[in-house]
């Protein structure tokens, strides 16, 4: 079962405040960016919970659970909106703890290989790899990397669910017949009542069937349905099933021909503005609605040479368009959905219009009349109408848009609503995800750009596709040159997290770009090595530097480090290493061996790897045979190295 996205996870309720003149970017926050790292995650772990307590298991269920749980590897199947994504991370919330990271694999085309890489899979991860939507040849080559997937997962104590795509069954390699399980649709009429009862809408237990369920729907169409059904009770609470069932069944249509009627009969453009407006403002102050509109005239250059006197008062204006007022003075308008198929009308049926509303939206965000609240409406409305194959570039020019220029702080926050919107889009996801990738290896990007992404990244890319993350924050913190925010941010995922932390150094030490080297690489390394996070213990206590890939990544990061750099830039990072590997008798000739094998045999380098072990008394209390028995560690590792033999 597929249901609604459950209410936006914000990541904080405080803002910045501007005391005085200049630009204010919304940086307060980048040095925490583990702790934001961790609330997102968890953040994810509710909105899991929130499908699954929505989910009806459907025939099939039990099978599909029962191979996850002995194979650790699932193919699922089903058919076209029987909830197969959602069944898959319900499947893997309820074989999980909790405490694991849950995380979507993605295929890439490169030069169109498709090939997704087994080392994203980390240890006790619950994975799922949606390819409800790839074809046949994209299909077929990814049956290439099962085999491989498969061993990390066994390897790595994780779990993963492969959504097949259409028919994925008919061609699936016989090797992997024993994984593949098939679901069927789950009670129509259960799922609806299972969604009533938790949006608290009174009688769902015995709710009757409504006409909207005569024929297949969606389980993402259920969820939907279910949601205005409960917009209708709170609009009449006094009424029954059957009002709230012909209302949300009258908005799911999407009331296309009755705003097309109305649009027609309105033959002004105030009228027309004032609609639109509402549309967009909806439930707003009617003061701000006004502005809005009188906004959207001046910017499409409408000259209304009537005098105000001559004009219809709010109230007839607000009737012409079936709005009303409520107590509070917000305007809505009085039939369920109408609000949502007038920004359809707009934006579908007049395309003329489209750069005009484009325009609007960015004048609304600095316009000091909106308050937060309803300038994340506007900006979330206006996303949903971009979310259409046809119109994805529109959303993309207006997130570029809002992020130059002066007044950063309001338009970097509308440019991150509508980022989170379209990254929440299954369909749109990976679209907005690769231009999040195209921004951040441009080197001239704009600050307040950089900012947004730096946030989006932490806060929500890395919590579905961390990978992804980390690829684009270390971009942009290569190309850094005024702030180290990405960097900051970069090493924060990091920080207390094994996994981020492996997948990092492996790009410091294994990336190699054409042409071109990258010295802030060498920096980053420096920062990242800090020999007590690799010594940690990590999953099932064991930490990386007990894994023999990691010791060799990290010997290339020395390597470079000591080739590269000064020795005032690495002597610090050294003297930190000698003195964990001091005190630590477990992991002590793995760091010892890490550093020497990284000086490559210079004199200069060992030279001053044996200095800096020398002048640990400074820094130690422990007992002067405990440091000679270091000391004599630190030099037959040295003459090892050198190829010296010691008798």
């Amino acid at each position: 079962m597929t249901g609604p996205l459950p209410p936006p996870y914000i990541s904080d309720n405080r803002g910045a405040t501007h005391t005085g003149g200049g630009d204010l970017y919304y940086t307060a926050f980048f040095a925490d960016a583990a702790d934001r790292s961790r609330k997102a995650r968890l953040a994810s772990i509710k909105e899991l919970d929130w499908f699954r307590q929505r989910f009806v298991h459907p025939p099939g269920y039990g099978q599909a659970h029962d191979i996850l749980r002995t194979h650790r590897t699932l193919l699922l199947d089903g058919a076209p909106g029987s909830g197969r994504s959602t069944a898959a991370k319900v499947l893997l919330r309820e074989l999980s703890s909790g405490s694991e990271r849950f995380h979507e694999l993605s295929w890439e085309d490169e030069n169109e290989k498709y090939r997704v890489e087994p080392d994203l899979i980390g240890d006790d991860d619950r994975v799922w790899f949606d390819l409800s939507r790839a074809d046949d040849r994209i299909w077929r080559a990814l049956q290439d990397d099962l085999s491989s997937l498969r061993k990390r997962v066994d390897q790595h104590s994780a779990l993963l669910v492969v959504v097949l795509p259409s028919r994925g069954s008919e061609t699936l390699w016989p090797q992997f017949g024993s994984l593949n399980s098939w679901i069927d649709r789950p009670s129509a009429m259960e799922v609806l009542r299972r969604h009533l009862r938790l949006e608290g809408v009174p009688g769902a237990v015995t709710s009757p069937q409504p006409a909207f369920l005569s024929s297949d729907r969606p389980m993402l169409e259920i969820a939907r349905f279910a949601g205005l059904v409960k917009k209708a009770y709170e609009d009449a609470a006094d009424a029954g099933y059957l009002d709230w069932y012909k209302a949300a069944e009258r908005a799911s249509t999407g009331r296309g021909p009755e705003v097309a009627t109305l649009v027609s009969k309105l033959r002004f453009g105030p009228q027309r503005a004032l609609l639109l407006a509402t549309a967009m403002l909806h439930q707003a102050h009617v003061d701000h609605v006004y502005s809005a509109a009188t906004a959207l005239l001046k910017t499409v250059d409408y000259a209304d040479e009537r005098h105000t006197l001559e004009r219809s008062d709010l109230i007839e204006s607000l009737r012409d368009i079936d709005a009303e007022l409520d107590a509070d003075r917000h305007v809505r308008f009085t039939d369920l959905g109408y609000d949502a198929a007038v920004r359809t009308h707009f934006w579908h049926n007049m395309p003329g219009l489209r750069d005009g509303i484009q325009r609007w939206v960015a004048t609304m965000i600095d316009h000091p009349d909106l308050n937060d609240k309803e300038c994340d409406e506007l900006v979330m409305r206006f996303a949903e109408q971009c979310l259409h194959s046809m119109h994805l570039q529109a959303l993309v020019d207006s997130v570029t848009h809002w992020t130059k220029g002066p007044k950063p702080y309001r338009r970097q926050l509308a440019a991150d609503r509508a980022l989170r919107s379209a990254l929440s889009a299954e369909e749109h996801g990976s679209f907005f995800r690769r231009k999040i990738y195209d921004w951040a290896t441009d080197s001239h990007i704009p600050k307040a750009l950089a900012q947004v992404i730096i946030v989006i990244c932490t806060e929500v890319i890395a919590v579905t596709h961390p990978d992804q993350a980390i690829v684009r924050l270390h971009h942009l913190a290569r190309r850094e040159n005024r702030t180290t925010d990405a960097r900051t941010a970069l090493l924060g995922m990091a920080d207390g997290d094994p996994w981020m932390r492996r997948q990092l150094l492996a790009r410091l030490t294994r990336l190699r770009t054409v042409g071109k080297q990258w010295d802030s690489d060498v920096d980053l390394f420096l920062e990242l090595a800090d020999p007590a996070a690799f010594t940690a213990p990590g999953t099932h206590n064991r930490p990386l530097i007990a894994e023999a890939e990691v010791r060799e990544m990290l010997t290339e990061g020395w390597r470079r480090a000591f080739q590269e750099r000064g020795e005032v830039d690495w002597k610090t990072g050294l003297r930190q290493w000698l003195l964990t590997a001091f005190r630590d008798d477990l992991y002590r000739d793995a760091l010892i061996g890490v550093l020497v094998a990284g000086s490559e045999q210079r004199g200069d380098v060992l030279a001053r790897l044996y200095s800096e072990a020398r002048a640990l008394p400074r820094f130690i209390t422990e007992s002067r045979e405990q440091y000679a028995a270091f000391i004599d560690l630190v030099l037959q590792k040295i003459f090892a190295v050198q190829g010296i033999r010691v008798t």
